[in-house]
């Protein structure tokens, strides 16, 4: 099953391809490194301020949304909120389901490029 849906993209470019096929493009280049940077800062237990988890989660969320990822945009949505809370106890396992979601979009983004 399809993690992307590109019909809000579709609708926010007008259907112009070569622009969908740009934001895809950007999304590709940038999600790599925050989703590296998003890890890093669990690693180092660093939950709120410039490249935490916080921050991460929150730059990530707007290209998540792009892409038609709506439910992996609420759990990047959650993950940003939850760190508000001293609770982080499903942070690993939301912080992991939110990467297997993002790397799953990849191969189908890349694919879209290719056509």
């Amino acid at each position: 099953m399809a993690v992307t849906n590109l019909d809000n993209l579709s609708n926010m470019t007008g259907g112009d391809k070569d622009t969908m096929k740009q934001f895809i493009q950007l999304y590709l280049a940038d999600t790599p490194n925050l989703l590296g940077k998003l890890m890093a800062a669990y690693q180092n237990q660093s939950f709120q301020g410039v490249d935490s988890v916080q921050w991460c989660a929150h730059k990530i969320a707007p290209q998540l949304g792009y892409m038609g990822m709506n439910s992996t945009y609420d759990l990047a949505k959650k993950i940003e909120n939850d760190m508000n809370t001293n609770d982080h106890s499903m942070l690993l396992e939301d912080l992991a389901a939110m990467q297997e979601q993002i790397e799953k979009s990849y191969s189908e983004l890349q694919e879209f490029i290719n056509i």
